[in-house]
């Protein structure tokens, strides 16, 4: 059908219908020759299912499309391209995302079976065996299988709820063990871990007043997650992946729900109390769980977590997670809002207790002087952007300009908090949306003119958070019915464990595959939750 128009095909690094095929993927995925590279070069199954020795570089990839295929074969393979497409949307088997790996077909290759297995096992071991049901000795199951079982729950396509029939099933049919547990079981499980105990310890009134429900969940559940990212450390210190001090980024993410805080009018009573909702009086429910709270959309709700994270060139690893409470238009009264700087504070003392950090990134919605004084007071530099851009510049009295690069700094500018001062610099940087108008950074650090625009370049590591986001939502958070915030945090929890094993993974495959210990790493998450289906149900 396709006729090969190099005259020495004889001796060309890459088989003609290897080739074929790979531009067959390209057009059936709608992606650009770039992004055809990036995946073949991030992911190994990718080049070798198409049967190529190794991936070729993206300037290869320009050379033999224009070079080794005639003119009416480039047409015949982009027909063919949408017509595949076309078939698997009908069908509905368009998945996102690089192919998933069948562990069967990878014997051949440098990485066997084995090596991912004994990868993934070794990785899970640092991961979930810290967490305690804190149930009898003679139990029927051992710990480790409710948490295997639930980090298998976490993942995409498998199930929306702890008591999913088709999860349930799925899980019974791959498991080794003669018996497993019950659903209900399970969720009673999952609720006693995140539990604290009805008795209050001495050491929770550390500020003098007895904590919240919610704070001492939170307590109950990372004590474990900070003992397996211990471990994980060390592993991820032990293969390279980590060069301290190291910088790191905050950031907050949502997790919505979608049942309503008001009750029908048909649930109201005469002695209700009301609250006003954009000038319509309402009727909050009772049992609304305080942890939930308006998001940025009008009718929006949801939990919201905070994380600290390792960006920048070495492994990303969640160091360090923090609920965030907000007051919401259906409470009456101050509820508790969780402050800016009290996140921040609690993230950074989370993250001191596993790596040495010298650079915090924050995005704008930290753009505030308590967040700045809590880092500046742990002895850490600082680069947060300012919420609003600044047009023009040549007015600022105490600037220094730089002719060239147009960028611009203010040193010595005062940053007060409480009784505190300390001071930093602003730093203006030449838009790349907006001519003629600058972005806004400050920081505690008296930075020369000449390296403001390199060190502000440095913000962009700070992107690899809404990365770690979007990959814990879409493969490694389930889809929970529960309003219940136990479940809910310790769900999240385990999520965010996934993703640190699911990296520490792409670690210890990093001396078989050539990667980026950044965004690119040989293992997509699709494909490791096709290996944790093997590696994570427990079996005898």
């Amino acid at each position: 059908m396709f006729s090969d128009q190099y005259p020495h095909s004889n001796k060309a690094t890459f088989e003609f219908d290897s080739v074929v095929v790979m531009f067959l993927y390209q057009y059936a995925r709608g992606v650009t020759q770039t992004e055809l590279y990036r995946r073949m070069k991030g992911a190994a199954y990718v080049w070798l299912r198409f049967e190529l020795p190794r991936p070729p570089t993206q300037q290869a990839i320009s050379y033999i499309w224009r070079n080794r295929l005639s003119l009416a074969d480039r047409r015949t393979i982009k027909a063919t391209a949408n017509a595949i497409r076309d078939v698997a949307s009908d069908h509905d088997i368009i998945a996102d995302g690089e192919p998933r790996l069948d562990p069967e077909t990878v014997d051949a290759t440098e990485i066997t079976d084995d090596h991912v297995m004994d990868a993934v096992e070794t990785a899970r071991e640092h991961g979930l065996n810290e967490f305690d049901t804190k149930r009898a000795s003679n139990v029927t199951f051992e710990d480790l299988v409710f948490f295997e079982r639930q980090a298998y729950l976490n993942m995409a396509d498998r199930g929306t709820t702890t008591r999913s029939v088709g999860a349930t099933q799925r899980f019974a049919r791959l498991s080794d063990r003669a018996e497993t547990p019950h659903p209900d079981t399970h969720l009673r499980t999952m609720k006693q871990t995140a539990t604290p105990p009805k008795q209050t310890r001495l050491t929770e009134y550390a500020n003098g007043r007895r904590p919240t429900d919610w704070q001492r969940i939170r307590d109950e559940v990372l004590t474990p997650f900070h003992r397996g990212v211990e471990t994980i450390l060390d592993e991820v210190r032990e293969n390279g992946g980590l060069h301290e001090p190291a910088i790191a980024a905050i950031d907050i993410t949502p997790w919505p729900v979608y049942a309503s805080p008001y009750r029908d009018d048909d649930n109201v009573a005469w002695d209700d109390e009301s609250v006003i909702v954009n000038g319509e009086k309402r009727y909050p429910r009772v049992d609304y769980p305080e942890m939930v709270h308006g998001l940025k959309g009008k009718h929006e709700r949801g939990y919201a977590m905070a994380t600290i994270t390792i960006v920048g060139e070495d492994t990303p690893i969640v160091l360090g997670i923090e609920p965030v409470r907000r007051d919401s238009a259906w409470e009456s009264g101050d509820a508790g809002d969780t402050s800016q700087e009290r996140i921040v504070e609690q993230l950074l003392k989370q993250a001191e207790q596993h790596v040495d950090i010298h650079k915090v990134f924050c995005d704008r919605a930290f753009d505030a002087n308590g967040v700045r004084d809590a880092i500046d007071r742990h002895d850490m530099t600082y680069l947060i952007p300012k919420r609003t851009y600044e047009a023009e510049i040549e007015d600022i009295e105490e600037l220094e300009r730089e002719s060239v690069t147009g960028v611009g700094i203010v040193r010595n500018v005062p940053h007060g908090y409480e009784d505190r001062v300390h001071t930093g610099s602003i730093m203006y940087v030449p838009s790349t949306k907006d001519d003629g108008h600058h972005a806004v950074f400050t920081t505690n650090r008296d930075v020369p003119l000449e390296q403001v625009q390199g060190f502000t370049g440095q913000y962009t590591h700070r992107w690899a958070i809404e990365n770690e986001y979007k990959t814990i939502k879409q493969h490694f958070l389930p889809t929970v019915a529960s309003m219940d915030y136990r479940v809910r945090f310790l769900y999240f929890v385990i999520g965010v464990v996934m993703y640190n094993v699911w990296r520490v993974t792409n670690l210890l495959f990093r001396d078989t595959v050539e990667v980026h210990l950044g965004e690119h790493p040989p293992i997509p998450a699709g494909e490791f939750i096709e290996l944790l289906a093997f590696c994570l149900v427990p079996g005898d």
